[in-house]
């Protein structure tokens, strides 16, 4: 079961050219038996969620309203969840944190469902309670699929109000401008669509002139034979270099492509192109004229992880999410090549060193030490590598390989946002574990507070392997005291920065609020998720003004996580995480890069600028234009049962609360005694 490279082959390749499987992935893919064609055996069959096929939970009495809405929710029980956010969003004097949360939960439920009219409503209901809410991935995603379920006139009617509208987003403008074209070139008016997208095309930066070749590429893709004919009639000598022209002279040589006998014909019209045609990303043209001309164009993208060992359960949900990907890509016509190597055996830098030239981007490794091998055998200097590790060396970023990881600066970045945006908080402290990545991160913190304005008014470790010494330290950390016999900590700072993980925080957290701490904002990092996943029965007692960040948030709205759950829910598989949500979004990255061999650092960090503007299942990814990484992380509240979105309206009000009571307290104390 080690033998590698493994190579996930699409249904769409042609027998002659597929590659022989040695490694049969688990993923319930049904890879069928050698010599036939290989099937995966769950396409998505849209970017909503399907309806369940159990009828909806009825409403229970005694359980709290909001509980059963997001366990329906959780379930994926979308009937359940649409009746019970509707319920709870018209609950009077829900709070107004609430009650936007349950309009936006109510409006994905209702287009899963696919009641459109009822999900733009919450939607625009969601927009007034928030101002702003629109410009947000998670309400034009879900306003996107309702309108598209509409009927024709209706749907151009209101996606050309949107686009029409120039105070609306620009985001948003251009979904609805791309929606309104394909609308109405389905009701017979290709004239009007073309017009559509080349004023769209017109306003758009550089970035969305790259995005909006590719979707219209998608959306091609998709297109009968007789409305291509029609397109195809539009386009002239005069204007098949410009968009949408070339796009659609771009589809006809795909086409012509997969087409037995095809090859010249498609030859003659990429010619045209490479003469004329004017891309703002250049790899969608070469991607074509890479084929040759003669077989169906394919793209390669390599996986090294660990598909055994200590670490195989979490190669192969990457491997899992990439297989999603993959059959997403053949579905929208891009025959791509998944192959993947075992890092736990022991020739796989030789088998990496074997891939084709084609495999220009590889996804990993999953280890530090790893990396380094692949770096210090010179395998960098021939493939653009993604590595799935926190951080590279200095220096190494965007010119020896990218990051595709979650670091320590993102988490650090994403509390201090938070804290400092929403609580106004400038005056921090770390409470931190007096080991190697406990001294690394406090320090991380303090030049990040630093960066932003704030200080750290207090730096104090503890022995992680001496909890007996934690009260003690505690005291010390919060500035123990007693005003007539009661706990007043004499403290100045606001919050306090953990990094450690969650079973140590059960047992340090209590000593603050034992000597009267039970004010500060608790910062924790990834490591909480990691203690909190899957936890049925969780003691937050102490952790109401706690936050902690994190890359995967299964109950975010976004096209991609819904096609990514769907997708693996139709083949019977559990929800995917941010492991699984890690190999969908790299996959589907990659394949829009266009990397081939030849490649230098300076056009991949090119190519990435372009192609980063994406819909995202785990937290969006950005590159800047020398190639270092960020990422925008959730941020989520340990609950009861594991843990929650964090609302931050709703955190504040509780966060002033808190320090009002406590503050009451403390004056209550030193009153003089009767």
């Amino acid at each position: 079961m080690n033998t590698m490279p493994h190579a996930m082959s699409t249904a769409t390749r042609p027998a002659g050219r597929r590659p022989a499987v040695v490694l049969m992935l688990a993923l319930a893919l049904s890879l069928t038996a050698c010599g036939q064609r290989k099937s995966i055996v769950f396409p998505p069959t849209s970017q909503t969620r399907p309806v369940p096929a159990t009828p909806a939970t009825p409403v229970s009495p005694g359980v709290p309203l909001q509980q059963q809405a997001a366990e329906a929710w959780k379930k994926g029980d979308m009937p359940a969840a649409e009746r019970a956010y509707g319920l709870l969003a018209n609950t009077p004097g829900l709070p107004e944190e609430q009650q936007r949360e349950a309009w936006r939960y109510h409006a994905a439920a209702a287009a899963a469902n696919r009641h459109p009219h009822v999900a733009l409503d919450s939607l625009q209901r969601w927009r007034a309670l928030q101002p702003g809410a629109d410009g947000t991935a998670e309400w034009q995603d879900t306003w996107y699929a309702a309108i598209g379920q509409l009927p024709r006139e209706d749907a151009i009617r209101r996606a050309g109000a949107v686009y029409g509208d120039t105070s609306r987003p620009w985001a948003l403008r251009a979904q609805a401008g791309l929606l309104l074209a394909t609308r109405q070139w389905e009701h017979d008016a290709p004239a009007a669509s073309l017009k559509t997208l080349s004023d769209l095309y017109a306003q758009a930066t550089p970035t969305w002139r790259a995005a909006l070749e590719n979707r219209l590429y998608d959306e091609m893709a998709r297109t009968d034979p007789a409305t291509m004919q029609k397109l195809r009639a539009a386009v002239t000598p005069e204007n098949e270099g410009n968009y949408p022209y070339n796009v659609i002279l771009l589809e006809q040589a795909r086409r012509l492509v997969a087409a037995p006998g095809g090859g010249g014909s498609a030859a003659d019209v990429l010619a045209r192109l490479q003469r004329s045609a004017k891309f703002e990303d250049p790899q969608l043209l070469g991607s074509l004229l890479s084929s040759g001309g003669d077989t169906a164009p394919a793209r390669c993208v390599a996986l090294a992880l660990p598909m055994s060992g200590p670490f195989g359960a979490i190669g192969w949900k990457v491997a899992r999410g990439a297989s999603s990907a993959q059959w997403e890509l053949a579905r929208s016509g891009q025959d791509t090549e998944v192959r993947v190597l075992n890092t736990e055996s022991a020739d796989w830098l030789s088998q990496l060193e074997a891939l084709p030239a084609t495999c220009a981007v590889v996804g990993g490794p999953l280890r530090t030490t790893s990396f380094t091998q692949v770096r210090d055998r010179g395998i960098t200097q021939k493939r653009a590598f993604f590595a799935f590790v926190p951080q590279l060396d200095e220096g190494e970023e965007g010119r020896i390989a990218w990051r595709f990881f979650t670091s320590p600066e993102d988490q650090v970045t994403a509390l201090l946002r938070f804290t400092g945006d929403d609580l106004g908080i400038t005056s921090y402290a770390a409470l931190y574990p007096d080991e190697a990545y406990g001294r690394r991160m406090a320090q991380l913190f303090a030049d990040k507070v630093a960066q932003h304005g704030g200080s750290v008014q207090r730096s104090t470790s503890y022995p992680p392997s001496r909890p007996e010494e934690w009260n003690a330290v505690a005291a010390s950390f919060v500035g123990a005291r007693k005003v007539n016999d009661y706990p007043v900590p004499s403290a100045t700072f606001r919050a306090v920065f953990l990094p450690d993980g969650w079973k140590h925080m059960e047992a340090l957290v209590p000593n603050l609020f034992y000597h009267g701490e039970d004010r500060q904002v608790l910062l924790g990092t990834a490591l909480w998720e990691q203690g909190l996943a899957g936890q049925k029965k969780v003691d937050v007692h102490n952790f109401g003004l706690a936050v902690f960040p994190g890359a995967w948030n299964p109950t975010t709205p976004t096209s991609a996580g819904m096609a990514l759950a769907d997708a693996l829910r139709q083949a019977g598989l559990e929800e995917p995480d941010a492991w699984v949500g890690l190999g969908y979004d790299f996959v589907r990255l990659a394949s829009r890069l266009g990397v081939q061999d030849g490649w230098t650092p300076a056009s991949v960090n090119a190519a990435l600028t372009r192609g980063q503007a994406m819909s995202w299942s785990i937290a969006p990814m950005h590159w800047s234009t020398d190639g270092r990484a960020s990422q925008d992380l959730f941020l989520f509240t340990p609950t009861e049962t594991g843990f929650e979105p964090v609302a931050p309206g709703t955190f504040k009000e509780r966060y002033e609360r808190v320090r009002e009571r406590h503050d009451q307290r403390a004056r209550a104390a030193a009153a003089p005694r009767q």
